[in-house]
């Protein structure tokens, strides 16, 4: 797997921590991978790729963004399947989204190189 992409969580609501990283296997798939990542326990928290920049105000996170799925665990390394054909040049914040209440506990800016 090849890093094509990489940012480190901000806090924003939570205090949340670790890296965010954009695996390529080279055939056109790609998964997020959440390592050392830590925040705080919340109802209904998903992990969004979103064209807000990290410290955008919370409102605009849920304008423009790709919904991976449920967060599988406050603490711990995890994957997230990314779709096929996604322009990370556009949607290129991770933001951990609380649905239920509309902030974000933690961000992270992609950048690739």
């Amino acid at each position: 797997m090849i890093v094509e992409a990489a940012g480190s969580f901000i806090d924003r609501s939570h205090p949340t921590e670790g890296s965010a990283q954009v695996l390529g296997d080279g055939s056109g798939q790609r998964f997020l991978r959440l390592e050392d990542f830590r925040t705080d326990n919340g109802p209904d928290l998903n992990v969004y790729l979103s064209a807000a920049p990290p410290d955008a105000a919370a409102r605009d996170f849920d304008d423009d963004f790709v919904d991976l799925g449920d967060l599988k665990g406050n603490v711990g390394s995890q994957n997230y399947e990314i779709p096929v054909g996604l322009d990370l040049d556009h949607y290129s914040t991770v933001a951990i989204w609380c649905v239920r209440f509309g902030v974000v506990f933690g961000a992270a800016e992609l950048i690739t190189g």
